[in-house]
């Protein structure tokens, strides 16, 4: 079992240790929507408001971070391929308009992670493996959560290619992506390097991660390459 929880979370892409802090139930706050009201105006005054956001988010590299999150309470499944482990489920939980929890699950090990959306990025604020979760999972308390310190970047822009954070960097923007769920648009990549290994990771607004991969270089063999792709969303 222990051998196959490291192996998971190698695919998983897990870079840091795990927050042993004491953790309390949470009830979840109602579902967020990232989608944002259009106010009650003419047609012509809202096209021009939405003109004048649309240059300000191009002068002031203006992200609205949130969008990078699949709905409350939705589970997105994910097809692998090069490896067992790669077929894998995240069911997203808001904790509030500020943290988001994934509880990602692929047949080998679940794993907690809480993200804190902030003005100019995503930070991934915990990390950890749960052992024997057949009910409600323990998320922490929102109030615990703001003392918490980043584990790492998970997302920061602008969105164009160069931008850098931590191991990552994105090396795509404005990509046609084919998934079993559907072909998105715009999709950006991030990716991250290693003396013999790169991980990707395929991001898209609205959605979030629609895909990873992994590619591994063993000695003079071919790469090996580990996938997971979006195959489906339900809404519970």
């Amino acid at each position: 079992m222990r051998s196959a929880i490291a192996f998971s979370l190698i695919l998983l892409m897990i870079l840091t240790g795990c927050n042993d802090d004491d953790k309390v139930k949470v009830q979840v706050q109602e579902e967020h929507s990232p989608t944002p009201t259009v106010s009650d105006e003419t047609d012509h005054e809202a096209s021009e408001d939405s003109t004048d956001q649309s240059n300000d988010e191009s002068t002031n590299n203006t992200i609205d971070f949130s969008s990078f999150f699949k709905p409350n309470q939705s589970t997105a499944y994910f097809i692998g391929e090069g490896n067992e482990f790669a077929t894998l489920n995240v069911k997203t939980v808001w904790l509030s308009e500020k943290y988001v929890a994934h509880v990602e699950d692929n047949g080998g090990v679940t794993l907690l992670r809480i993200f804190r959306i902030l003005d100019d990025k995503i930070e991934i604020i915990l990390e950890e493996v749960i052992e024997g979760t057949s009910g409600e999972i323990p998320y922490p308390d929102v109030s615990a959560l703001e003392d918490m310190q980043a584990i790492e970047t998970n997302l920061a822009g602008p969105i164009e290619v160069g931008t850098q954070f931590g191991k990552w960097k994105i090396v795509k923007v404005d990509e046609t992506l084919k998934t079993p769920y559907k072909t998105f648009e715009n999709v950006f990549v991030i990716e991250e390097k290693g003396d013999n290994f790169i991980n990707r990771k395929y991001f898209v607004k609205d959605y979030g991660e629609i895909k990873r991969e992994s590619i591994m270089q063993i000695d003079q063999e071919e790469d090996y390459i580990v996938t997971s792709t979006l195959e489906k969303i339900s809404q519970q």
